[in-house]
């Protein structure tokens, strides 16, 4: 078998690729679609919020294909990756970003709970590529990323669900860029620290996080989503061509593996 040929960091390669993106309405999943889009690929993302949604196709233009999918509805998520793949016969690019993160101690969770963070956080990101396998074979980008969080790393209390589900994408990960690395399909993971979002700010940080973000980080300065999108992208690239099966930390030094 010929190996992928390593290249340069390029943003022309993304330039009329298809690229599938989960939960691409706000956040990391909306910073990222809106730079393929400028980068000129065609761009499929999905989520819940509808007004959203529009809003982002909108802003970006005619490369934008929002498709509202409840992740948790597994038919709703094949049909999804169906329409995306369905536009040109391939998929070249597939990123698993949508999570939910709801904070519950432990002796208030519940099975709905546990079950309904696991079939967004984890069970979406096998039944998406499992749609999706097909089609990246068929496609030139060829590479898978997931997103996880350095939360499971750290063992944060009031999320157990949540990290147990986490830590399932290291293993799915893993495996994944086993099973379809034959094919020449990359599939690797980025695990964000705390990253300042819009709603991160608006409904979790305080000023004491702030500060406590800020003495335990080896960088000095907190983290937006555009620190986020660029590694996304080099996995994306032709430039990680020799990269399968690893996880990047992204925190700023917080958790160094």
């Amino acid at each position: 078998m010929t190996g992928s040929t390593p290249a340069l960091p390029s943003a022309d390669e993304f330039g009329g690729r298809v690229a599938v993106v989960t939960g691409g309405t706000a956040g990391l999943g909306r910073h990222l679609c809106a730079t393929l889009v400028s980068l000129g690929a065609e761009v499929f993302f999905c989520g819940r919020d509808s007004g959203s949604g529009r809003e982002c196709e909108e802003i970006w233009g005619a490369r934008a294909h929002f498709i509202r999918c409840d992740l948790a509805d597994a038919d709703q998520t094949r049909a999804f990756v169906q329409t995306a793949g369905e536009h040109r016969g391939s998929i070249d690019y597939l990123v698993n970003n949508a999570a939910i993160d709801p904070p519950m101690p432990f002796d208030e969770s519940d099975e709905e709970l546990f079950d309904r963070v696991v079939s967004v956080n984890l069970r979406s990101f096998f039944v998406v590529a499992r749609a999706a396998v097909d089609y990246l074979r068929r496609g030139t980008g060829k590479a898978v990323v997931n997103l996880g969080t350095t939360n499971y790393m750290l063992g944060l209390a009031e999320y157990t669900a949540y990290n147990s589900a986490k830590s399932g994408i290291v293993g799915f990960t893993r495996s994944l860029a086993r099973d379809l690395g034959a094919d020449g399909i990359r599939v690797n993971m980025v695990s964000p620290g705390w990253i300042m979002t819009e709603r991160q700010l608006a409904e979790k940080v305080t000023d004491e996080d702030r500060r406590d973000l800020l003495r335990d980080q080896a960088l000095k300065y907190l983290l937006d989503e555009s620190h986020v999108t660029p590694v996304t992208l080099f996995l994306l690239s032709g430039a990680a061509a020799g990269i399968a099966g690893q996880n990047i930390v992204v925190d700023g030094g917080k958790v160094m593996q």
